[in-house]
């Protein structure tokens, strides 16, 4: 009897668990509030034609996804058409001043020093030690951590002393840039966390560095389109998904979910993966005592 499983909301996450599991044979049924796939990476198109994404406006590291497409034996690069960016952006600064990011690194260590000279070197310092820290920590960014004893696990403690937890984003740029300005090019992406540099631990600085070892892209259509996508070939591998369906309570079997109720059904399967928004998932569906 083939096992199945209920997923809740089809953002990214969702529609990726649902892709997967699909390939695993599993039957999938996805639940989602709203009328359209994305959660936060949808996209609203007007009476005009126009079409505007309602959360992220360019896409990082596609890496990873070419690899859940892969996995499901499609290939990103047919399925969804994304354009590498060069300029990525251009950064204006109140206090005077401008930087044209670049994914090319010559270039954009001469407009690091162009805009401060004293710093001239200094990205092609950041960009080397940090992506050693990548390539010795990536590994462990794509194992599940399920109980604090995985925290003990040797090998990660031995790069301690690299990601120096106990420091903040701006500190640790602050290592390689002397010119504010330019430790906030390479800190603003703290943000994308919904955190503030001076509190974002220094590990992050990772993410201005994929901006400029990986490129940052452009998906035609907007992000949502990769949502869209992702949707479509969910459904051509079996997945249903149930639109305008929010979940309104769960039943629960000891720490194990059991069944998902809707405003039109009540669902049971095997296993139940939920990927909605994390705050009101927990305050409104998980009981306290969980």
């Amino acid at each position: 009897m083939t096992r199945s499983v209920t997923i809740v909301g089809a953002g990214p996450g969702g529609l990726a668990s649902a892709m997967l599991l699909a390939r695993a044979g599993l039957r999938v049924r996805v639940l989602e509030r709203l009328d359209t796939p994305g959660g936060r990476t949808s996209s609203l198109e007007s009476g005009t034609g126009f079409r505007f994404d309602l959360g992220p406006t360019f896409f990082l590291y596609p890496r990873v996804l070419s690899d859940i497409f892969s996995a499901c034996g499609y290939d990103l690069n047919r399925e969804v058409e994304m354009v590498k960016l060069d300029p990525q952006y251009r950064l204006i600064f109140g206090s005077g001043g401008d930087l044209l990011a670049t994914p090319d690194l010559a270039r954009m260590e001469d407009a690091v020093a162009r805009l401060s000279p004293n710093d001239r070197g200094s990205f092609t310092r950041f960009m080397t030690e940090t992506r050693e820290k990548f390539v010795r920590f990536a590994p462990f960014l794509e194992k599940p951590f399920e109980r604090w004893t995985d925290l003990a696990n040797p090998d990660l403690l031995k790069l301690v002393p690299m990601l120096k937890p106990w420091k903040s984003l701006d500190s640790e740029l602050g290592r390689f840039f002397s010119d504010e300005r330019i430790r906030l090019a390479f800190t603003f992406q703290s943000k994308y966390l919904g955190m503030s540099p001076f509190r974002c631990p220094s590990l992050f600085s990772i993410l201005s560095f994929l901006e400029y070892e990986h490129g940052v892209f452009h998906p035609i259509g907007g992000c949502g389109e990769v949502s869209t996508t992702m949707a479509r070939l969910a459904e051509e591998m079996g997945v249903e998904i149930h639109y305008g369906e929010p979940v309104e309570s769960m039943e629960f079997h000891g720490r194990r979910i059991t069944s998902v109720t809707t405003p039109k059904a009540t669902y049971e399967a095997d296993a139940t993966v939920v990927n909605a928004d994390f705050a009101r998932a927990m305050t409104r569906l998980v009981p306290d005592e969980l």
